[in-house]
């Protein structure tokens, strides 16, 4: 098996992109003119909190960093995120994230998933962040906040509401690989209590490997995802939001591939474990 390219660790779009923001402001704001930082607010132990104030350690990533830094799927995350490892090279849906190194190979893993503060379970490492407005990565043990399965930490994703008017947004990415994003989001108030908003995504990728057996394309990636949100706000104190996600995973054989153990010639074994062959194998296969 061949790599043709070895991939950045952030992949980095090309410039052919496409964006039309739809009722969007653009103009700065007086503190961003000004040089000041704004405050990050997280909801990490489900109450509003400011970043600096939480006394956990919690890595948040706000919509404009995941805009700026190109982050499209919970992967790269973990390339900007201390303590947190997260690698979907061998194929979606089968990884596991680690926090602080506290891994396990058997049962689940012990991060878990929450959107909106729900637990989520399974892998949701295709899961569309266009229409994320806040990625917090919980650091360290949480089951008594968060309950089973947080031991090491937990990572919580808060989706976008709608804003004062009605806004849309269409994307339109393309990157090495024949990778292809495009994505489309409308969301605003349908009345003075009522907002409602919609999301689409289509990704698909290209093999980043080459079979040297047939010269075929190993790692193809193609997803599509659809997300909808009604939100009732009746009065200050009540607010109401229900959300629907579905997506669809339709990926290409992953790159693994296995050697019998009797081809190893690395690390001879005394004979404890492998009956005095290698214990790994040295060279290009």
């Amino acid at each position: 098996m061949n790599r043709r390219t070895l991939a950045p660790a952030i992949r980095p779009w090309v410039p052919i992109a496409l964006m039309l923001p739809l009722g969007i402001p653009t103009e700065s704001s007086a503190e961003e003119s000004a040089g000041i930082i704004e405050e990050v607010v997280v909801t990490a132990r489900k109450r509003t909190e400011g970043l600096q104030d939480v006394p956990v350690a919690v890595t948040a990533l706000t919509s404009d960093q995941i805009a700026e830094f190109g982050i499209q799927d919970l992967s790269d995350v973990s390339k900007i995120t201390a303590g947190l490892i997260f690698d979907s090279e061998f194929a979606r849906g089968s990884n596991r994230p680690v926090i602080r190194g506290q891994a396990n190979i058997l049962g689940e893993s012990g991060v878990s998933y929450f959107i909106d503060g729900l637990y989520v379970s399974g892998s949701i490492d295709d899961y569309d962040l266009s229409n994320v407005e806040r990625i917090e990565v919980v650091k360290g043990p949480q089951s008594a906040l968060y309950g089973r399965n947080t031991y090491s930490g937990a990572i919580n994703l808060v989706t976008r509401r709608a804003g004062e008017s009605m806004a849309g947004e269409v994307s339109l990415q393309m990157a090495q690989f024949d990778q292809y994003q495009v994505t489309a989001a409308l969301a605003g108030p349908l009345s003075a209590t009522v907002s409602a908003g919609v999301n689409v995504r289509h990704f698909e990728r290209g093999g980043p490997f080459t079979n040297e057996y047939d010269d075929s394309e190993i790692g193809e990636q193609q997803s599509q995802s659809i997300s909808a949100f009604v939100e009732l706000n009746p009065n200050d104190r009540l607010s109401i939001l229900a959300r629907a996600y579905r997506g669809k995973r339709d990926d290409g054989h992953p790159p693994v591939m296995a050697t019998r153990y009797f081809d190893n010639n690395c690390y001879m074994d005394d004979g404890t474990f492998y009956g005095g062959a290698g214990r790994y194998y040295c060279g290009v296969v």
